[in-house]
């Protein structure tokens, strides 16, 4: 009787072993496929934010590229159209007008004129060359009159990107057969000018 008992707590035993045995392994295989499952979340949510991340870069790059061109095109573009580089070929051109409009001799008349209308345009070219055929040419055949004009002084008035404004101040010496000594003269000439090409052309020129 006894070793029957003894026969049926070591069956016991065993199979409670086995029990845990199995149950060590239900526990263990749990836990590889939650590390797996959880290593798997970790990495698809690793590629996830990667993704957002270079969603987000490719904004941040559109959103700098925009703003950069926007402040090229709003600020800078405009400063530097209107800057001193910009002032010294305004004042450059305007006097080069202002004494070419001013300056012809007999001898160069054809090419005076031909210079002073390259530096004009619109509305003042064609009162120019008007006022060179009733005016100019005359008094240079019949009275032989020559001037020179010199710009002593220039300044810019009003500056945009494609207009500009300036006050030039003139000494001019004029000779003719009617005149016993060269008439010299000092003025103010207020000049409109716009911008051709890479040139500031005079659109409107009066003494003031």
């Amino acid at each position: 009787m006894p070793d029957v008992i003894e026969d049926e707590t070591t069956e016991a035993a065993t199979e409670e072993a086995a029990g845990d045995t199995a149950d060590a392994a239900h526990t263990a295989d749990d836990a590889q496929e939650f590390d797996e499952a959880f290593d798997e979340a970790a990495a698809e949510s690793a590629r996830r934010w990667g993704r957002i991340g270079a969603i987000v870069l490719a904004v941040l790059l559109v959103i700098s590229a925009i703003t950069a061109a926007t402040l090229y095109f709003v600020v800078y573009q405009p400063d530097q159209a209107t800057g001193p580089r910009a002032q010294d070929a305004v004042l450059a051109d305007a006097k080069a007008g202002a004494a070419a409009v001013l300056s012809y001799s007999p001898d160069s008349l054809e090419g005076d004129l031909s210079k002073a209308k390259s530096h004009l345009t619109g509305e003042f070219l064609n009162y120019y060359s008007d006022f060179v055929e009733s005016t100019v040419r005359p008094a240079v055949r019949t009275k032989h009159v020559s001037t020179s004009a010199e710009v002593v002084r220039a300044a810019i008035i009003e500056m945009h990107p494609t207009t500009a404004k300036v006050l030039a101040f003139v000494n001019q010496a004029t000779t003719s057969d009617t005149l016993v000594s060269p008439k010299v003269s000092q003025s103010s000439i207020r000049m409109e000018l716009q911008k051709v090409g890479s040139s500031w052309l005079i659109s409107d020129f009066k003494p003031v």
